[in-house]
């Protein structure tokens, strides 16, 4: 594979590492670096890593940040059986329907600003002769709410982060869902609240295990926490400090995005349920898509329904005392009226057996040859394979 360039690392996340800055043309810009590592239930980086994850991922992403960039792409999905069901589907009436069809015009603005490898200056994926973990973003701020004592619990203040200078990030996490599974977390907030979804602007749909829908369902939660709670859209509109109009821009354009990669999976014999999109915000109020989109981001099944994701190293997780201590650690710190949950854990997470980190390092890989349409890793077993294996370990087969 490609070998990284050596940047300064200014963050280090749960997946990938932040580095720079650097300088693409006019634009101030930093690097995702995508590692091999993983995390689940919020609990940053595991103790294991996955072979070839990182370039996998990258990779992944930047073909389809690229696609979402060009009106072609817009304008080929527009004439598809996924556009039709949206626009069908589609209740919010023609504001909706101009959305789309500036798309096609002028194709969907992102951070994305070309992949990175061997020390060379940012380039398109179709470019590169092998896979990079390495591409180039757009700097945008992004600022931590400050925490409040209020009462005695702990509350976070999001005044500096709605006005730290832009381009800035936009401080929620945008869900949708063309289905709800059995076991879905739509169906208990919606069970414990009957006005939530009428909250979300979807007060029409039933939130109940099969249902499935041409338009997805919405959801916004916070981005900068410790942990992401789930918000009514006055709430988003409070943290954001975006405007109503921007708001709907960014809802609408989630919406979009997800019947595109929905058509994309379509077309490689695989099916979309839920995912989850991240937005920044420019001086000039014009909306645009950051972080990256890619198996991590997105629940892709099997025509069989199969899931291609690190599920199932969250069912691995959830049999074990670690997740039991992480799931006593938060509500602890819930009654306590504190965010640090982690500091109450009293358990680490254990390794994973080796048939299962070879399991995830293949499903990255093949997902990535397949969504890509190109084979960037020639020894990945099949898509098939994969699936074959994936089933075999839900039947309690190694």
């Amino acid at each position: 594979m490609g070998l990284p360039t050596s940047y300064a690392t200014l963050y280090e996340g749960s997946v990938k590492d932040l580095k720079g800055p650097i300088t693409v043309g006019s634009d101030s810009c930093l690097v995702f670096d995508y590692t091999d590592a993983y995390s689940v239930f919020d609990w940053g980086r595991m103790p294991d890593l996955l072979p070839n994850k990182g370039e996998a991922l990258a990779t992944l992403a930047g073909c389809w940040l690229e696609k979402l960039e060009k009106s072609e792409t817009w304008q080929a999905f527009s004439k598809s059986s996924v556009a039709l069901q949206l626009r069908k589907a589609n209740r919010f009436g023609s504001a909706f329907i101009e959305a789309g069809e500036a798309l096609q015009q002028t194709g969907l603005r992102t951070h994305y600003r070309g992949m990175l490898s061997s020390g060379e200056k940012p380039k398109s994926v179709s470019q590169l002769t092998v896979a990079s973990q390495q591409f180039a973003v757009l700097q945008v701020s992004a600022v931590r709410p400050k925490s409040e004592i209020i009462l005695g619990r702990t509350v976070p203040n999001y005044l500096s982060t709605r006005s730290s200078p832009a381009p800035r990030l936009i401080p929620l996490e945008v869900v949708f869902r063309f289905s709800c599974p059995e076991g879905s977390s739509l169906i208990d907030r919606a069970s414990r609240d009957s006005t939530y979804m009428a909250s979300i602007g979807f007060g029409e749909y039933q939130a109940v295990g099969g249902q499935k829908w041409g338009f997805p369902v919405l959801e916004i939660f916070t981005k900068l926490e410790s942990s992401d709670r789930p918000l009514t859209l006055s709430e988003g509109l409070a943290i954001s400090g975006l405007t109503g109009a921007q708001l709907q821009d960014v809802l609408f354009k989630t919406a979009w995005v997800a019947g595109l990669i929905k058509w994309t999976c379509e077309e490689a014999g695989l099916d979309l349920a839920d995912g989850k999109l991240e937005w920044g915000i420019s001086a000039v109020g014009e909306i645009f898509l950051v972080d990256a989109i890619g198996p991590d981001e997105l629940r892709i099944l099997s025509k069989g329904g199969t899931q291609l994701s690190k599920e199932f190293l969250r069912l691995h997780y959830r049999k074990t005392g670690w997740f039991e201590a992480t799931q006593k650690a938060k509500k602890e710190a819930k009654a306590r009226g504190s965010q640090d949950w982690k500091q109450l854990c009293t358990e680490q997470p254990e390794h994973l057996p080796d048939f299962q980190k070879e399991l995830a390092s293949h499903l990255y890989m093949a997902l990535t040859n397949t969504l890509s349409g190109k084979t960037w890793f020639p020894k990945a077993w099949s898509l098939d394979e994969v699936v074959r294996k994936l089933e075999l370990l839900s039947g309690g087969s190694s």
